[in-house]
């Protein structure tokens, strides 16, 4: 009975829609309904599900953001390559809102219970939800919003500095609940940290270091605030990961397995679409980085100049035991077609076993790393750039996660805190520490990253600006997959220095998401200030939000 009732609230929480007035009132009714006889952990788990499945699609499942931050580039039928996806409203306002739906009824049954370690936690979601929404639109509405039991349909949209004043309160409050709560946290039900409390203070100590960097130029007291959090638990270990383990038996969107798999994807043609970067692959060949083998296969029929070669094959076997097949292809220039393509600088890595996808390509499958023998490629075929590994195609594995933060992105905060001076103490360790934990977080040995570590292209620079360069560029490697935060931390440090990368000098790197067009038709007057609040006052991808001014 419990189960087929946490089935009926989660339904009933994915409901939302802004279509028109009897809509909105069904919202009020859907609040009033929802969650009233459900004990605390089922909607936990709901919660953190829901919640970390949203993270992961925007991971990996929608190529918008990780083609973006060029960790991932399309090779057939998409213009994510060049941020095109960016040009159209993007509802993900109303996905992060049924979520906090679901959260604030949940919130409401622990009040009533007095389970405030739950009320902590669930608060620390909506914190994440919130924060998401304001970061990635600007002005949002915040006090307002959850208000329709209490007759607020068309709520207001709040200042972004406003809503990060009261995010910051709030994960306090949660911290402060979590603490009081007396009632035990289900570790069946708890799937991102096993009933352990003290994780969930990590997280909310974490998130909250998160958002005062990200408004850390905004804010005149962010910087005492960081360094309050300098001796807060945080997230650390290589195990502390906000993060949860697909089961691998359910497809669809409330399965779980992971969206690569065979249960979501029956063919491998969804699976080939998505191809490394060049910009990625080229980062990680300069650093003899072994994250490498762990994300992508290499080339089918890799180029070489030695004709000796031509045809020969062989095999390489990943550190999860994937093996490959390649076999050399000999550039003879003599080819029409070959010649065609090394003179339009297509043909860029030749003798190479790893090989991307060009940053701002059209996502034209035959081009890539001149690919010029279609016939034997199939729809999304291409021999000459690398795919994603064969982990990728699982339905589960130990090193597969839908993530939300984990401890080497929080280490990397600290670094660039030290750095900059706002907390004591050197930013190497931290810098080494989150490359540790992110290699570790891989299955990358113990013995590998002691070997990565010692490399003069790793080790951190003695100039600050040379230190921030550094931490940027390996926490941009380490958030691959995490592809929210790694866009909205190369929005905000501009580093690495990557926007003219490839075909990308032409294109405008994007500062947000346009709001939902239902905003525009149903709460105009709360949009329109949102709108006046941007510079300049355009609802469009390139409007810079308080954060960015």
């Amino acid at each position: 009975m419990k189960s087929i009732k946490i089935f009926a609230i989660v339904a009933i929480a994915g409901l939302f829609s802004c279509s028109d007035d009897e809509l909105r009132t069904y919202d009020a009714l859907q609040q009033k309904d929802a969650v009233e006889s459900v004990n605390d952990p089922y909607l936990l788990a709901s919660i953190i599900k829901k919640t970390a499945l949203f993270y992961q699609k925007m991971g990996y499942d929608t190529r918008m953001l990780p083609g973006a931050v060029q960790h991932m580039e399309s090779n057939y039928q998409s213009g994510d390559n060049f941020y095109s996806g960016f040009k159209s409203p993007v509802t993900d306002m109303y996905t992060s809102m049924e979520i906090l739906k679901l959260i604030d009824g949940s919130t409401r049954l622990a009040k009533e219970r007095g389970s405030k370690s739950h009320e902590g936690i669930f608060k620390v979601f909506r914190v994440l939800l919130f924060s998401y929404m304001t970061d990635f639109y600007g002005d949002v509405y915040y006090a307002e919003a959850l208000k329709a039991r209490e007759g607020v349909l068309y709520p207001k949209y709040d200042k972004q500095a406003d809503i990060y004043n009261g995010l910051l309160k709030e994960l306090d409050e949660a911290n402060a609940l979590i603490d009081a709560g007396t009632e035990p946290v289900s570790d069946t039900y708890d799937l991102m940290f096993g009933g352990s409390k003290e994780k969930w203070k990590k997280f909310s100590n974490s998130l909250k270091l998160r958002l005062l960097m990200r408004a850390s130029d905004k804010m005149p007291d962010a910087a005492a605030k960081i360094a309050a959090l300098a001796n807060a638990p945080v997230l650390s270990d290589p195990t502390d990961n906000a993060s949860i383990s697909y089961i691998g038996t359910l497809g669809g969107e409330t399965g779980n397995s992971w969206t690569g798999g065979p249960l979501n994807w029956g063919t491998i043609d969804n699976f080939d679409t998505r191809r490394p970067c060049k910009t990625l692959i080229d980062k990680l060949t300069l650093l003899n980085d072994p994250r490498m083998q762990v994300w992508f296969a290499p080339i089918e029929k890799p180029w070489t100049s030695d004709p000796a070669k031509h045809g020969v094959s062989f095999t390489t076997t990943d550190p999860n035991g994937y093996t490959y097949t390649s076999t050399w292809e000999y550039i003879d220039r003599k080819n029409k077609d070959i010649a065609a393509y090394a003179t339009k600088e297509i043909l860029l890595d030749s003798n190479k076993v790893y090989a991307g996808f060009v940053a701002g390509m059209l996502a034209d499958w035959k081009n890539g790393n001149g690919h010029y023998d279609v016939a034997a490629g199939g729809a999304v075929g291409n021999f000459k750039v690398s795919k994603f590994s064969k982990l990728f195609r699982e339905n589960k594995h130990a090193l597969l996660k839908a993530m939300i933060m984990n401890s080497d992105e929080v280490q990397f905060i600290l670094a660039e805190a030290a750095a900059k001076g706002l907390i004591p103490g050197g930013a190497d360790a931290y810098y080494r520490k989150g490359i540790t934990n992110s290699l570790l977080r891989w299955g990358v040995s113990q013995d590998a990253v002691t070997k990565y570590l010692a490399q003069a292209v790793v080790a951190l620079p003695t100039d600050k600006a040379g230190q921030l360069a550094k931490i940027a560029e390996q926490k941009w490697i380490s958030l691959f997959l995490v592809s929210s935060e790694g866009y909205l931390d190369l929005r905000r440090t501009k580093l690495p220095n990557i926007f003219n990368n490839g075909r990308l000098s032409g294109f405008a790197f994007p500062e947000r998401y346009r709001y939902p067009g239902d905003e525009l038709g149903q709460n105009k007057p709360a949009y329109d200030l949102g709108v006046s609040s941007l510079s300049p006052a355009v609802d469009d991808q390139f409007s810079k939000m308080w954060l960015l001014k």
